[in-house]
Order: C-alpha cells, then structure tokens, then sequence
C-alpha cells in the first residue's frame, strides 16, 4: 500500500504558504499605512477613490482595504483642509461642489485600530470640458496622433514597430518602414511632415517623413552632439538640445546656416517648440518654489524667458505642454488630481479645467479646437472646442 500522506502534507503547506502569501496584510506600528486619493471627472459629477497600501517590513507597499475612509476637503488652498465626511466606501461622490471653485482633497483610513497618515491632497475641479463629438474609436494597442488639419493620423503599436499613416478623407492607409525602431515626436510643415525620433549606435537622431514625397530624410545633427533633451522644430530647420557630454544649459542648432550656440536656459525637464518655430515652451522647476513646476515660454533670439505660462500647485507634475495656435490656452497632461489627466489651462483668465483621463495623445487642430484620447477599456479620439 502506498503512503500519501507526505505528498498530501507538502500540498496542504504549499497551500497555506499561498494563501499567506495572498491574504490581505494585517498592519502593526512598525507598518506604515499610506493612502492615497484618485479624481475621476464625469459630466455629472466628481468621485473620488481611495486607495490604501502597507509597507510589510522591507517587501514595499501591498494594497490594504480599509475599514474606513475620513475625507477632508478644502476650498481655494490644501493648507485650511477641514474633515466632511467618514465613510466605509472606497468610492466617495463629492455632493455639493460649485463649477468655478477650485477644490483640494485629502483622505485618511483605518486599518483596525491603526490609521493612516492624511494623503497628499489632490486638486479637484469640478468643470470638466464636455466633448463636442466622438471622431473615432481606437485600442490601448496602440499610440494616436492626429495631425493639426485633422487630415492624417498616424497609429504606432505598442511595441513601436508598426507604423501606420491614415489619410482620413480617403481611406488611404500606408505603412512607414525604417532601418530602425522610430518614434513619433511632431508633426511638421503644417501637417505635411512628420518629426521621429530615433537611435543609431546608442544616439539620438532625428528623422523627417515627407507625406507628399513618401520619403525620409536625416536632420543632420552637429558631429559633436550626443542629445539627451530635444525638440526638432516643426519647420524641420532647428533643434533645441541637452547634451550629454556639455551638461547645464541649452543648445540651438540651425541646420540651415550650420550654426550651434548655447543658451543660458538651464538643463530642463522637457522642452517644445511652438507651432510657428519661433519660441519655445519650457517645462522645469518653478523659479519661485522647489516644490512646484512651471512651463515658461523661452525666445531664441533674446535669450531670454519671456513669459511663465502656468505654474502647477505644490509637488504638482505636469507632462507634454502643448500651446493653441493663438497663443491663449495650453493643453497638457498632469497627475494633479491623482492620476494623469489631460487638462486645459486659459493664459488670460488663469482657469483650468479637466478635460479627460489620458497621457500623450492630444493636440490643437485650429485656434480653439483639439482633439484628446479618452483611456479607458475602448478608447475614444474626441473632439473639444473651448
């Protein structure tokens, strides 16, 4: 007869050690408790999510349900955050709130008889810009970008080695190939050219597709440069860049006259030209506050920063600023309410608005028209006027 009961015992230890490995961490003090706070923008309403984790030992965080949720909001300013509501619900609809009111909020849980530190507070307002249409759908899958006449589209994979250009009144689809992996950047010369980037013996290089011509041509690069940060000008004449090899300021390079200078712009988190070529839309640590961002916009020819744009709420982070055609709104991404965003940003009135949940895919089409991918199981590419 044969013996089971070793193999039965090794099973049953297999299967508590999973079960411990899976069950929900119980907190002691020397477990911190974090939590924090997601905006998600309906048409209707703002509901916020609280997310809670805890640190086991030296493992990082784990997700933890908590018993229950304090939320603490505040009107104008996160430094006068007042407790409206207790709840056991991960999910928290904000009553009450005014459309032309900037809002903060915080959360704090309770695990047993253990509580949470409050959470970071994030920025809630409540106007979120309605789409004016649906223009098509499209998949996590892939990378969207529509050109700013809104006469092509451009779809890369995900893994970045299919590239697909639409032209939308036709139906024309056409394959770009490349020796390399290439990476979409800017649409160029009004919409007729596309700007990519890519890698050649472990360097940034930039590459031009001519969409009349069906051809690609190589921006030739200064020999000395070895690029980090960059911005290829939509007239495909110039490039601002980082240098990993001259670290600390800017440089400018004009293919057209063969000529490099170096700015007294210091190394930025990211930069872009602005659709006519002719300034710059930095993006960096404010100059006023550590704890803030600003995207400021830069004039070549004076040297100079001329303007500050938009300057985020502290510890704000913002992504991908893109200004309108008339000079007057930006679009970006931002995790201001907890996750990334896209939102809008009037220059003259300093109002911002929540458009929808997104990245990188947005960009203006005209003097107030944009269009933005809504994430989501099915994405959607939409339509926005302001």
């Amino acid at each position: 007869m044969k013996k089971t009961f070793p193999l039965f015992a090794a099973l049953l230890v297999g299967l508590l050690l999973t079960i411990g490995c899976n069950r929900t961490p119980e907190p002691s003090p020397n477990d911190p408790l974090l939590m924090s706070a997601v905006a998600n923008y309906t048409e209707e309403k703002v509901t916020i999510e609280s997310i809670g984790s805890v640190f086991v030992g030296t493992t990082g965080p784990r997700p933890v349900d908590f018993d229950k949720t304090e939320v603490w909001m505040s009107e104008g300013s996160p430094s006068n955050l007042k407790l409206v509501q207790t709840t056991e619900q991960k999910k928290i609809d904000l009553a009450g709130l005014q459309a032309d009111k900037v809002y903060y909020v915080a959360v704090k849980g309770s695990k047993g008889e253990y509580w949470s530190e409050l959470s970071t507070p994030i920025l809630v307002i409540p106007n979120r810009l309605k789409p004016v249409k649906e223009l098509l759908q499209t998949t996590n899958a892939v990378s969207f970008y529509l050109s700013p006449a809104g006469t092509y589209s451009l779809v890369q994979s995900q893994d970045s080695k299919e590239l697909t250009l639409n032209q939308l009144v036709s139906g024309k689809a056409q394959k770009l190939t490349y020796p390399s992996t290439i990476f979409f950047r800017n649409w160029g010369a009004g919409g007729e050219q596309i700007l990519f980037e890519t890698s050649v013996n472990q360097r940034r290089k930039y590459v031009i597709y001519d969409i009349n011509k069906e051809t690609f041509s190589e921006f030739t690069l200064p020999s000395t440069a070895n690029v980090w940060v960059a911005a290829l000008a939509p007239d495909g004449k110039k490039i601002a860049y980082t240098d990993y090899n001259r670290t600390g300021n800017v440089w400018l390079y004009d293919a057209e006259t063969n000529t490099e200078k170096r700015t007294t712009l210091p190394q930025p988190y990211d930069m872009a030209w602005t659709a006519d070529s002719r300034s710059l839309l930095v993006h960096r640590y404010s100059s006023v506050s550590g704890e803030a961002q600003e995207i400021v916009n830069y004039d070549p020819e004076k040297d100079a920063v001329t303007k500050t744009l938009f300057v985020t709420p502290p510890k704000g982070a913002v992504q991908w600023p893109k200004l309108s055609p008339t000079g007057n709104q930006l679009l970006f991404s931002a995790t201001l309410s907890g996750q990334s965003h896209i939102w809008l940003y009037d220059i003259m009135t300093e109002k911002l608005r929540p458009v929808t949940k997104g990245t990188f895919q947005f960009g203006w089409l005209s003097g107030s028209e944009f269009y933005a991918v809504e994430e989501g199981s099915t994405s959607r590419v939409l339509l926005y006027r302001e």
